[in-house]
């Protein structure tokens, strides 16, 4: 039987159809419904802001539920161990603090950024590198977030590995490597190949055949298979497949950049502004948890591998530990800073959004102070049972062997003025390069090697060209403060040209200083 829609009728459903369409394109940003003062439910848009530098509400009555994104990572143990599990357990740390706290597992790091964006978690663990991306796009949305705590420095548990042959980043030229896209394991790839001395065009070419998989693991099994020249991975993986694949080794990794790539948690300016001492809460249980790994590490690791579907053994934990550097209140303060100063998070930072702004997935980038929040740490300062945990000590150097590779080796055109030894103004930011880059790669040591042109004496060109190599490490001593015992410095005058000495364009190259790099031997 037919059933007759009166006009009326059609118009109803007109409306419906046009509201819907409407809906569904407001929610996934296709249209901004907010600029007719529309709010679809899943918005992105957020219209609370917080100031950071205003002082917290704490007294305010709030919630006592947190919501936490977090990936299958032994970083976030410390929260982990503070709850008991996934859900807030009886008698756990967070339990006695009156929280209860979800810790929500969300592998893909697409999908954890859109949870935090949409309201679906309040809290997001992730690296300082792929914030750098998150919160550029978060800014063009309109989506407020901060990054406000510091989870772990990776210490070894990141790195790059190659097959037999492959000893440097250099010899990576024309290979395929495996990575995953858009996390801690594309900037720390990218981070090498730009400090190396390779070519524009070099590095080009090998992000151009790289094979690009879905997680950290995925590359180690297919560098152990030997389907491609190197992978970047993560372990316990990582040192599995380079024992499976006869020759081959890690070439660098989190434990030489050991500055490089730090876990970090960031909280919605939603979560934020309705529930400031809740977030303080949760930092000073994550602390505790912290605390706890550290002075129990048996029961912590026995902990751990009862966690339902984190999927971490007690003994893998324990091994996935031992590349990992938890961070405590002393660690956070030093890795955040204060306003105003070059802190590492603003270092890396400004580095990563440097590389996304490269690969065109940010529009702009931003000034770090914009992406961070320490009004939360700062609330416990005071509390004697963190500010005075110790830092870490200062690390050791120790000459290489001399038959020692450097894992790079950077040609640099750093210009003096005739006949001396005092650095024009221009090579100061070729140099400030190299200062960024040993502050990042800390647990290294570098022979800076000063070479002239052929043209005028040898005798005071050798003497020139080490004169040189001495001011490029007095500079870098002077404005990062790096130990002298960290950098060698030789005068190789004319005898190490890179081209010919009978043009000019070959004298040009041959004028040049030589940075090389070395993993630390010393243990630290």
């Amino acid at each position: 039987m037919a059933i007759k829609i009166e006009k009326g009728g059609w118009i109803l459903i007109f409306i419906l159809g046009v509201s819907l369409v409407g809906y569904a394109l407001g929610k996934y940003g296709v249209l901004d419904l907010s600029k007719y003062g529309l709010k679809p439910g899943a918005s992105a848009r957020s219209d609370v802001k917080v100031d950071p530098s205003k002082p917290l509400d704490v007294a305010a009555k709030e919630t006592n539920q947190v919501r936490v994104r977090v990936n299958i990572w032994v970083g976030c143990v410390g929260g982990l161990v503070a709850n008991g599990g996934l859900d807030t357990a009886d008698g756990s740390i967070y339990a006695g603090q009156g929280l209860k706290v979800t810790f929500k597992i969300i592998d893909n790091w697409t999908d954890g950024a859109a949870a935090l964006a949409t309201n679906n978690v309040d809290v997001m663990l992730t690296t300082a590198d792929v914030w750098a991306k998150d919160f550029g796009q978060f800014q063009e949305k309109g989506v407020g977030a901060r990054a406000f705590y510091m989870v772990d420095w990776s210490r070894g548990a990141d790195g790059v590995i190659g097959k037999q042959g492959i000893n440097s980043i250099e010899d990576l030229a024309g290979k395929t490597v495996a990575f995953a896209p858009y996390t801690p394991s594309h900037f720390l790839l990218w981070n090498g190949l730009k400090a190396s001395g390779l070519s524009t065009e070099q590095r080009n070419e090998i992000f151009n055949k790289a094979v690009h998989t879905n997680d950290g693991i995925e590359p180690a099994t297919m560098f152990a298979q030997q389907k491609v020249d190197a992978a970047v991975a993560w372990d316990p993986d990582m040192s599995d497949a380079v024992s499976k694949r006869p020759g081959s080794k890690k070439i660098y990794d989190t434990r030489v950049a050991n500055r490089l790539i730090a876990d970090v948690l960031v909280v919605g300016d939603r979560f934020a502004a309705s529930s400031p001492a809740t977030v303080v809460k949760f930092i000073q249980g994550w602390l505790k948890g912290v605390e706890f790994i550290e002075q129990n590490p048996s029961r912590a690791y026995n902990l751990i591998g009862t966690i339902k579907d984190f999927n971490i053994p007690s003994d893998l934990a324990k091994t996935m530990l031992g590349g990992v550097k938890l961070a405590n209140y002393v660690d956070n303060q030093q890795f955040f800073g204060t306003a105003g100063t070059d802190s590492d998070y603003a270092n890396i930072f400004r580095m990563a959004q440097d590389m996304y702004r490269e690969l065109r997935l940010i529009k702009h980038t931003s000034d770090p102070e914009e992406s961070v929040d320490r009004r939360y740490l700062a609330q416990l300062a005071g509390q004697t049972e963190f500010t005075s945990a110790p830092a870490e000590p200062p690390i050791t150097y120790k000459e290489p062997a001399k038959n020692a590779v450097p894992i790079a080796t950077e040609r640099r055109a750093i210009y003096f003025d005739p006949n001396s030894a005092k650095m024009g103004l221009d090579s100061r930011a070729v140099v400030d390069e190299v200062g960024e880059f040993m502050r990042l790669y800390e647990n290294t040591v570098v022979d800076i090697d000063g070479n002239t042109d052929s043209t005028g004496s040898r005798m005071l060109n050798m003497d020139l060209s080490k004169q040189r190599a001495d001011a490029v490490k007095q500079y870098l001593i002077e404005k990062y403060h790096f130990p002298a015992e960290r950098m060698r410095t030789a005068g190789n005058g004319p005898d190490k040209p890179l081209d010919t000495n009978d043009t000019p364009e070959g004298r040009e190259k041959n004028r040049r200083t030589d940075i090389k790099v070395y993993p630390n031997p010393a243990k630290s």
